[in-house]
């Protein structure tokens, strides 16, 4: 026993001397490895030494996005033990509907309000429906990255001065509300966030505005913009002066473009493009002088599209990659030829393209003019990229033929065939929205057939066939039913015939027995019966120990009322015949009547 503090000290001293090589991390490093960890793990680190024991609390960073499973109560608890301690960042996609239900994101973004967090990313879960976040969101004056996920953003209070620090905000199926009007409100918190440089919207409902309110956005930082989504929204942007990539996929996303002169990369679809914005982009009042990457999505079927994106190239002089992603379904409207092209066409029009990317085409006709009205007009182009969609009917080798046989304006000009998409391609629009397509067919005579669509009318062939095969079985089987339902109520009506022709000729051989003084023989037992029965195997007796009379035993247990008569199985008539037996046996001989 004396010898053991010796022995523990030595080994001490040895862990010691070991030194922690994760400790000796910067903060920033450390912080980010921790993020990736789940929350349990992240405070099992506590037990590791003496200078690990609260290490996580200090942690600038609170990521609950690799922690499913977590409860309210942790997260309660999480916050609660930090103490004091600033929280940089906040991350927590919620799984938990009951979160919402309890309220619990008012106290966990009024604790965060009050510790200076400067990145909050909620994810509210969709069981709950849109939830409406608590107004002290507004109080998170130190925000730098807000993103929100299915939330409703309270009205901003009257003294609102905005986010002062805020560089992001991205807003995913949001619904914005005002005291009046949501899109002036929206405006004016952009307005408020003189820093702000990235702007995602997708699917964000403005309530109260409507394509002819009118607002603006002013955001002179702004470097970035994402409108996606089914809302037509109101308003018009200003000069953006240092604006540099635009994504639009929505109704009436057209206008906006009016600030944008000085963007270097533009991604639009004309999937949902309305009439009305046909005449918006029929020419443009200026010309894009830094565009350079241009990714348009267009229904080569409808002409509204084929001319917003021939407005679109017409007024990006230096255009040099052009990214064409063909989202075609419906009827041709009509055939763009060489001529319908050349009109479309003006003298710097492809002046700058180097790279083109042709992605999900299905071989349609206009998709072919244009891919080689490309070829002859881009006099610099160096290489073509073409991906053919997955459900395109025609063959790898049939493309190919068919292309190399295009006369081509750059002799340095290659065209390399990608394939075909993944057949998951097909279920999103370029990973943003799904499509709003047309139901209309595409005419033999206007376009080559195309797999999808044979695919889709066999289908719905088989299902019409199935659908007809089952209305014949319920056909049958309610024929069955009725015919069951016959057959029961003949069996009835039978039943209560026999039952008065029995009651009328025990009657009638009663009174003759009586006449000639003989003994009634539907009184005595069956001459069927193989032996007289046992007194155990005797039925029940009456008063005076007269036995049950089988016969009449028998006609009574056959009729209706003692079987189913929606069962015809269970129906049965051989009391009847014991009846006659019986009316036979007892019928008087000659002998009686003398």
């Amino acid at each position: 026993m004396a010898d053991s503090p010796s022995i523990r000290k030595p080994r001490l001293a040895a862990a010691a001397a070991v030194p922690d090589a994760l400790a000796s991390l910067p903060l920033e490093v450390l912080d980010n490895i921790f993020s990736r960890l789940h929350i349990y793990d992240v405070v099992r680190t506590s037990v590791l030494s003496r200078a690990w024991r609260r290490r996580w609390e200090s942690l600038p960073t609170v990521d609950l996005s690799h922690s499913p499973g977590i409860c309210a109560s942790d997260i309660d608890a999480l916050l609660l033990r930090r103490g004091s301690a600033p929280v940089r960042a906040f991350r927590l996609p919620a799984r938990d509907p009951t979160w919402a239900i309890w309220s619990y994101f008012h106290d966990w973004l009024l604790c965060l309000s009050r510790r200076g967090v400067r990145e909050l990313t909620l994810a509210l879960p969709t069981q709950c429906g849109i939830f409406r976040l608590h107004s002290c969101l507004f109080s998170c004056r130190e925000l730098t990255r807000l993103s929100l996920t299915n939330c409703r953003i309270p009205p901003a209070p009257a003294e609102l001065v905005g986010f002062p620090n805020l560089k992001l905000l991205r807003l995913e199926r949001v619904a914005v509300c005002a005291q009046e009007h949501a899109g002036r409100e929206f405006a004016a918190l952009i307005a408020a966030s003189p820093m702000l440089e990235n702007v995602e919207m997708v699917c964000v409902k403005l309530h109260g505005d409507g394509p002819d309110d009118e607002w603006v956005i002013r955001a002179p930082n702004l470097r970035k913009l994402s409108i996606l989504g089914p809302f037509e929204y109101g308003g018009i942007t200003e000069r953006l002066p240092l604006l540099e990539e635009v994504i639009f996929f929505g109704r009436n996303c057209a206008k906006f473009l009016t600030g944008m002169v000085g963007i270097t990369k533009l991604d639009f679809s004309f999937i949902s493009i309305w009439p009305t914005e046909v005449d918006v982009l029929e020419q443009l009042p200026f010309l894009f002088e830094n565009l350079r990457v241009l990714s348009v999505t267009v229904n080569f079927c409808k002409m509204c599209h084929i001319f917003s994106m021939f407005c679109l190239l017409r007024s990006a002089p230096v255009l040099e990659e052009l990214e064409v992603w063909g989202w075609s379904n419906g009827a041709q409207e009509i055939e763009t030829n060489s001529a319908f092209l050349n009109a479309q066409c003006a003298d710097h029009i492809f002046a700058n393209l180097h790279v083109v990317h042709m992605k999900k085409f299905t071989y349609l006709v206009n998709e072919m003019h244009f891919l080689e009205f490309v070829l002859l007009k881009a006099s610099v182009l160096q290489v073509l990229y073409v991906t053919l969609d997955f459900y395109a009917t025609c063959s790898n080798e049939e493309v190919v033929t068919e292309i190399a046989e295009y006369p081509r304006a750059s002799s340095d000009a290659q065209v390399i065939f990608m394939g075909r998409e993944p057949e998951s391609a097909n279920n999103e629009c370029r990973g943003f929205i799904t499509a709003w397509e047309s139901n209309d067919e595409i005419s033999p005579n206007e376009a080559r057939p195309r797999r999808r669509q044979r695919l889709m009318s066999e289908s719905v062939a088989h299902v019409e066939q199935l659908q007809e095969e089952l209305q014949n079985l319920r056909n049958e089987e309610k024929q069955v039913l009725e015919d069951r339902l016959r057959l029961n109520k003949e069996i009835s009506v039978l039943h209560k015939e026999s039952n008065k022709y029995y009651s009328y000729l025990r009657s009638a051989i009663q009174l003759i027995c009586k006449a000639h003084n003989t003994e009634c023989p539907l009184d005595q037992p069956p001459r069927h019966a193989a032996a007289p029965a046992s007194p155990s195997d005797e039925g029940t007796s009456g008063e005076g120990g007269a036995p049950v009379d089988t016969a009449v035993n028998d006609s009574r247990a056959g009729t209706p009322e003692n079987h189913a008569i929606g069962d015809p199985g269970n129906a049965r008539v051989d009391s009847s015949d014991d009846v006659v037996i019986s009316a036979a046996d007892a019928r008087p001989s000659p002998e009686d009547h003398d």
